[in-house]
């Protein structure tokens, strides 16, 4: 009978590894090629009633990006539902239909709803990254070697949607039409609903979903060594890394090189990012996943400073081993989260976290704008020093000192 329930077991974990990854290629690439879609969109859309295209353009691009930093009420609202299949599965149809609403009513030329749209649909875009995460290490053995591979996995998903979704966005855009790529960033949501209805979740319990609210999930973040590290190193490197998008064009005006090099130093950065997490599903982490993760924060920053001293050859080399940092950092965050994370607030401080950290990461993004041609090195510099004081900041938990030594006043004895 034992015999049959592991088998039964392992069957049906082998069978979620397709539905699972599918889904986050799917849904992971509609997120990540959406921004662009939507300027794409505007932009094509000029008109006597809207000519300012350009400022309207950042301004929908926005709606879709800012309500990430909602995480935590995104996280408290998902912990709601009862079965984390349904929650998923609502998640990414409901982006799917927000998402095409809104390219047609930017077609039609009805900005305000479409601004509404897209931050219902950018609310919810932490459960494509933490949310979908969080269940990760229930579809698969517990052995570590086993959940190190899956995270590494998961890992190349998110490189695999960050190359593929701009790209895809540019492809379609150019070959049909800026409103068929938000068509098929609409499909690929669906696919990921349908794709996560295979997946065995279970359901959660009343008692853990009431436990599971804002203030128990921070305060988790908070107190919890493991969490509060991983979420120091995470947001920091957020900032550096989301800095790079704009620096990297940046860097290429300010060297009078063509305008293609700043695309290109970010796709050699993807490209470290897709080759590390390759390397670790057939050869699975094993260091410690907290030093790890220290050290690529660290390595990351030395590494992002780089460009500031350096020609194109050296920067994209740079690039490169920053985009392999990432990917382990990714793995090792994945690893840190569900290890130290409460069963019954996994789920939230995974949502949590990924919310925030593209927050921070856009954040990053936005200074960077502000960083002049002439002064670009600087701006490498603080982004960084961002990652690498992240990686620095955490320190080993000391030892518990040992109880003081108390006399014990020695009673007479009774005869």
């Amino acid at each position: 009978m034992t015999q049959t329930l592991q088998r039964q077991t392992v069957e049906r974990r082998r069978r979620a590894a397709v539905p699972y990854y599918s889904a986050a290629i799917a849904i992971r690439t509609a997120d990540a090629g959406s921004a662009a879609a939507i300027v794409l969109l505007v932009l094509s859309t000029a008109n006597s009633a809207h000519p300012d295209t350009a400022e309207y353009a950042a301004v929908l691009a926005a709606c879709s990006t800012i309500p990430h930093m909602l995480g935590p009420l995104s996280a408290r609202v998902m912990s709601l539902v009862p079965s984390p299949k349904a929650a998923l599965c609502g998640a990414f149809a409901l982006y799917a239909v927000l998402f095409f609403a809104a390219g047609v009513l930017i077609r039609q030329g009805s900005l305000l709803p479409a601004a509404v749209a897209l931050v219902v649909s950018g609310f919810l875009g932490p459960l494509f990254t933490g949310g979908l995460s969080s269940h990760l290490g229930s579809l698969v053995s517990e052995k570590q070697s086993v959940q190190r591979r899956a995270q590494s996995a998961d890992s190349l998903t998110y490189a695999i949607s960050n190359s593929a979704g701009n790209s895809l966005v540019g492809a379609i855009a150019a070959a049909v039409s800026p409103l068929a790529t938000v068509f098929v960033l609409c499909a690929l949501a669906a696919v990921a609903a349908v794709s996560v209805a295979f997946l065995p979740l279970e359901r959660a319990a009343s008692a853990a979903r009431q436990r599971a609210s804002i203030k128990n999930v921070l305060l988790a973040m908070g107190r919890i060594k493991p969490l509060r590290d991983i979420t120091i190193i995470t947001y920091g490197n957020a900032v550096g890394l989301g800095s790079l998008i704009v620096l990297a064009t940046t860097f290429a005006r300010s060297a009078g090189l063509s305008a293609s090099v700043g695309p290109i130093l970010i796709a050699v950065m993807g490209l470290g990012s897709l080759a590390t997490a390759v390397y670790f599903i057939f050869r699975p982490l094993a260091f410690d996943v907290m030093a790890t993760a220290k050290w690529c924060a660290v390595v990351s920053g030395i590494f992002i400073i780089v460009p500031a001293v350096s020609d194109v050859w050296l920067t994209g080399l740079a690039f490169l081993v920053v985009g392999g940092c990432q990917s382990v950092l990714n793995t090792a965050a994945f690893a840190v989260r569900r290890e130290a994370s409460p069963e019954e607030l996994r789920a939230s401080v995974f949502v949590t976290m990924a919310g925030l950290k593209i927050a921070l990461a856009s954040l990053g993004l936005a200074l960077a704008g502000l960083v002049p041609v002439d002064k670009v090195q600087y701006g490498f510099v603080l982004a960084g020093l961002a990652s690498l004081v992240a990686g620095v900041i955490p320190q080993k938990a000391k030892p518990a000192a040992p109880p003081r030594w108390i006399p014990i006043r020695q009673q007479g004895r009774t005869r």
